[in-house]
């Protein structure tokens, strides 16, 4: 029985001390698996720019699909994809041993036709002299000038047909509309051509224009030269400056105008397709209370932050935001300047939960 009594004493003195080791430093009851560590920054004013951000796919100032405007076989490419082109630059040469030869002929029928209306205004004159001796007849002066008009027609039909060979001569080479890059090329050395075959996309990338959808609320407060600031994600940390050139002046069915932004592209790091964002200043910077970025949690319809009180305890609270930056958050309603905000650690709090504050 002694025995018995000494090993419950021992069993109740155990328990009571695993109790009170579960209990935290200050003897609050609370347990320390359920303390979270986070970090925090403070409502604070600071200065902030009410921006507009759109995302949009980059593309040449310029952009053309040259098409074949004559039929013949491939003689030569000049040009791969990449290669860069002037304005007039060959692309590719087709077979033109036959549209040479029509030129020839163009260029002898006009020349023979130049001779009779020549011919024609040589014999008009002659009449015209013998007219007054009474040697030819008023009839006769007028088959002359007739025949003068009709030479004059067929000069002018020899000409017409001149420059259409010769223009046919010319669409035997290919050549690029405008200076750029030979995005892709679309035959081969060999093929035969027809008209209206694609035989390459040539890019303009001097400059580059984004295309934008812009809201009807926004809309009103950009005007064509304003500033914008743009990025894409292929040179994360670079910004390239781009300046409104157009604003349509009619919205589609979303309620959502087009506005083109174009970028100077001198060292040509920007390519078309590229995905970009683009950032317009609305007003000037202003300072107003706001939190940090990382601190505000958008759920569904609602935004809320996590505030800590001076007692360690985090409270889940509503809040509405204004404007935003990078790295901050303008408070309109839901927190007081100087209050303490969670920035991380924010998922596995609750609203009530004790944190601890990371150094």
């Amino acid at each position: 029985m002694k025995q018995f009594l000494f090993y419950s004493i021992i069993a109740i003195s155990m328990a009571s001390l695993s109790s009170c080791s579960k209990t935290d430093g200050a003897g609050n009851g609370q347990k320390p698996e359920d303390i979270f560590t986070v970090r925090t920054g403070t409502v604070a004013l600071a200065p902030m720019t009410a921006t507009f951000k759109a995302n949009g796919t980059l593309e040449g100032i310029r952009e053309a699909n040259v098409n074949s405007e004559t039929q013949g076989r491939i003689l030569n490419v000049s040009v791969n994809n990449g290669s860069r082109v002037g304005q007039g630059s060959a692309l590719v040469v087709v077979d033109n041993e036959l549209k040479a030869i029509a030129v020839q002929q163009a260029e002898a029928q006009r020349l023979t036709a130049e001779a009779a209306l020549e011919k024609a205004k040589i014999d008009l004159g002659r009449m015209q002299e013998l007219i007054k001796s009474s040697v030819v007849t008023k009839s006769q002066i007028e088959l002359a000038e007739l025949q003068v008009k009709s030479a004059d027609a067929s000069l002018k039909a020899a000409q017409s047909g001149e420059s259409l060979a010769k223009r046919q001569l010319s669409d035997a080479i290919v050549k690029s509309p405008f200076p750029g890059i030979v995005a892709v090329r679309y035959v081969n050395q060999g093929e035969l051509l027809s008209p209206g075959t694609k035989v390459a996309t040539i890019v303009d990338d001097s400059k580059m224009k984004l295309r934008i959808g812009v809201g009807e609320l926004d809309v009103p407060l950009i005007k064509v030269g304003d500033k914008v600031k743009v990025s894409v994600d292929a040179m994360p940390g670079q910004e390239f400056a781009g300046v409104i050139s157009t604003i349509s002046s009619k919205a589609d069915m979303a309620r959502s105008y087009t506005v083109e932004v174009e970028i100077p592209n001198n060292d040509r790091l920007l390519k078309s397709g590229m995905f970009a964002r683009a950032e317009i200043e609305r007003e000037a910077a202003r300072n107003v209370p706001s939190v940090p970025a990382t601190a505000v949690i958008n759920n569904g319809t609602r935004t809320q932050v996590f505030a800590v009180d001076d007692k360690g305890i985090a409270h889940l609270r509503g809040v509405k935001i204004g404007t935003t930056s990078t790295d901050r958050a303008e408070i309109v309603e839901g927190l007081n300047q100087g209050e303490t905000v969670v920035t991380f650690g924010q998922p596995q709090l609750k609203d009530g939960s004790h944190v601890k504050i990371q150094q």
